[in-house]
């Protein structure tokens, strides 16, 4: 493809009506504020989350700001390779008749981890031209977060774009979200939009049919992931070990993971284990979830838990796993306690600790608050949290109060 083609804008000055109508993600606003300043943004996240998308509505937007289209280039290192030099003195040579470095320019990369060395390339790039904004992406965050961290310290800030949360997949369908009073009002209609969101997570399945989206998912994300994405960029060409762990994972989300056994299990060596389970995450097909120590201060890599990343990845037909792994994924948990017969499904660490157990049913006994009442009155917090399928109430306990909450309400409020 000529570079003219990726940038229609230079004739017409506009993006595609298709791409311009579409709703904006909850990270547009932060990106948008971001693009006077001297950064490299770098937005990274699963395949067909809408990178691409995002990209093209900053663009728009910067059209519509009054910004000669010319000075604003965008090329898709996922569709043609190029080397950077090359395409960035096309781009000089064709479009500014100028040089890079006598103007304000705004250069969108697309899958920029696919462009050999790029972060070396990209750093040169910034040093060397003061008034370049540069925007990236990427779909696999090993090169994207290791590497250039080191070689991009101080200029790099990360952007990670997940599938869409609950509160987006309603805004998209263009509904209301409720304020926190009206809640029972609309619950009704959440908790039916809930079993719908469970399967369309991306922006393109919100008008497919469940059987459409999930084919959607299969073949245009985890199967071009696990034989294209990942042997590309990880140089690796046994497949099969990538595609059995994710299945495996897939069809059982919360699993834990016990190396010894799947390398005796599939006749592989633990590190080829190991390194298929690490590529799986870092391109986002998956996510492990952490055992907190004793000491609470610290994690396991001992019994991690495996998820997909979100529930439309999932391929089992357990409800109970399901919702686990939406709980999950809506708040982006990274670790789970367990002591002896106790355990708690997620404790959130961010401003505070927030222990999250996770119910698939409308009664909640006693039973079902053991776990949460220990571990907090080994961590010594007052609170904690049940999602479940039931009405909301809160339960007091030896000083610890214990907040029920249906799931449809949690999705909301916790953000």
């Amino acid at each position: 493809m000529e570079i003219v083609d990726f940038n229609p804008w230079w004739e017409t000055g506009t993006i595609d009506w298709d791409t311009a109508s579409m709703k904006r993600r909850d990270l547009f606003p932060t990106l948008k504020e971001s693009l006077e300043a001297r950064f490299i943004e770098i937005i990274i996240g699963l395949r067909r989350v809408g990178k691409t998308v995002l990209m093209h509505q900053l663009i728009a937007y910067l059209l519509n700001n009054g910004i000669d289209a010319k000075r604003i280039f965008y090329y898709s290192f996922d569709i043609e390779r190029k080397d950077l030099n090359k395409v960035i003195k096309e781009y000089e040579a064709k479009i500014l008749h100028d040089k890079i470095k006598e103007k304000h320019i705004f250069l969108f990369f697309d899958e920029i981890h696919k462009l050999e060395d790029w972060e070396n390339k990209v750093k040169v790039l910034y040093d060397l031209n003061p008034g370049v904004k540069c925007i990236l992406s990427g779909s696999a965050s090993l090169n994207l977060m290791r590497r250039s961290r080191e070689s991009l310290a101080g200029r790099a800030r990360f952007h990670y774009l997940p599938p869409l949360s609950f509160k987006e997949f309603i805004e998209f369908r263009g509904e209301k979200i409720p304020e926190r009073e009206e809640f029972e009002i609309y619950r009704r209609k959440l908790d039916l939009r809930l079993g719908e969101f469970m399967y369309k997570g991306f922006p393109e399945t919100l008008e497919m049919e469940e059987r459409k989206a999930r084919e959607y998912v299969r073949e245009l994300i985890a199967e071009r992931i696990i034989y294209r994405d990942i042997p590309e960029t990880f140089r690796i060409e046994d497949f099969e070990i990538l595609r059995i762990l994710a299945d495996y994972i897939f069809k059982n989300p919360g699993v834990i993971l016990n190396i010894d056994s799947l390398s005796r299990d599939l006749g592989r060596h633990k590190k080829t284990v190991r390194n298929a389970l690490n590529y799986l995450e870092l391109s986002f097909l998956i996510k492990r979830v952490s055992n907190l120590r004793g000491s609470f201060l610290s994690t396991s890599r001992k019994n991690r838990k495996a998820y997909p990343l979100h529930p439309a990845l999932s391929l089992s037909k357990d409800e109970d796993r399901n919702l686990e792994c939406l709980v999950r994924s809506e708040t982006n948990a990274e670790c789970y306690w367990r002591k002896q017969n106790y355990e708690v499904d997620f404790v959130l660490k961010n401003d505070k600790v927030i222990p999250v157990e996770v119910k698939n049913k409308e009664r909640i006994g006693e039973m079902d608050l053991k776990g949460l009442l220990k571990f907090c009155s080994l961590v010594k917090l007052n609170e904690g949290f049940v999602v479940s399928r039931g009405d909301e109430r809160s339960v007091d306990r030896d000083g610890v109060r214990i907040m029920i909450v249906p799931v449809s309400r949690f999705l909301f409020v916790q953000k």
